[in-house]
Parts: structure tokens; C-alpha cells; sequence
């Protein structure tokens, strides 16, 4: 489907075309708000509403949160320089989910040879045959990797 005709369906249809409409102020004030707010608080904050002129940020944990709220009179008036037709600033705790990576597996460090062979020894003087045979397949293992 073209654009044009995306943009068709969009502008008959009432109830997209209002979401369309408040998407669009939504992006024009979060890009407002980078242009207004410190460089390091941008990657854990960002603008999720408006309502009735109260421009709602969200910010990724309380440390972000109370710093905003201490600038917030600053902002405010930054962002009504800018052109921005907010009268005032909420700032609410919204923690996003992390993309769950897989743990990295540590890293095994290498058995000396000596150690191999202590293991090895270790396997034939134990007398429970379970923790002896474990003992034998541990020391096979590390002396085929070594």
C-alpha cells in the first residue's frame, strides 16, 4: 500500500485521524524537548503525553525523575521559548523492560597439566566408584581441551 493512500485512509477514518494528530504532537514535543533538555538525561527520559497543557515526561528511574523535577521550572520555560504551548510539567517513573540478552558463559580457565593429572590420581584412590568415575570423566574432559 502507497502512501498516499495510507495517508487517505487515515485522514477519513475519525479515530485515526485524531490518534495521527496527537502522535504528531507527541513527536513534535519530544523533539522540543531534546533541543531543551540536558544531553545526559535524554537517553533515560522521554515525552509520552499531553493533557491539557501539562506536558507528561517519563523518565527510566526516581534519580532521572528527581533530577527533571528540579529542572522542571527551567525546562518549562525553555520549551515556551521554543515555542511550545505547555503551562506546566509532570514527571512520572515509567521503568522500561530491558531486551533480555542471554548471559554470557563465564570463562573457564584452563587446567594445568599437573592438575589434570592430580585428578586423575584423585579418580583411582577414591573409593566412592560415583565420585570416582565423575573424578575420571572431569580430568578425560579438561586433558581433551588442554
Amino acid at each position: 500500500m502507497s502512501n498516499h493512500k495510507l495517508s487517505a485512509l487515515i485522514g477519513n477514518s475519525t479515530g485515526l485521524s485524531a490518534l495521527n494528530r496527537n502522535l504528531q504532537r507527541i513527536a513534535t514535543l519530544q523533539r522540543l524537548y531534546e533541543v531543551c533538555a540536558p544531553a545526559e538525561l535524554l537517553p533515560a527520559s522521554r515525552v509520552v503525553g499531553d493533557r491539557g497543557g501539562i506536558l507528561m515526561i517519563a523518565a527510566d528511574n526516581g534519580a532521572i525523575a528527581a533530577k527533571l523535577r528540579q529542572l522542571a521550572p527551567r525546562l518549562l520555560k525553555n520549551l515556551q521559548k521554543q515555542g511550545a504551548k505547555v503551562t506546566g510539567i509532570h514527571i512520572q517513573v515509567q521503568v522500561l523492560q530491558p531486551a533480555r540478552r542471554p548471559k554470557p558463559a563465564p570463562e573457564k580457565m584452563p587446567l594445568s597439566i599437573d592438575s589434570i593429572d592430580n585428578f586423575e590420581r584423585l579418580s583411582r584412590r577414591v573409593k566412592d566408584p560415583g565420585l570416582s568415575a565423575a573424578l575420571a570423566r572431569f580430568a578425560a574432559r579438561r586433558r581433551a581441551k588442554a
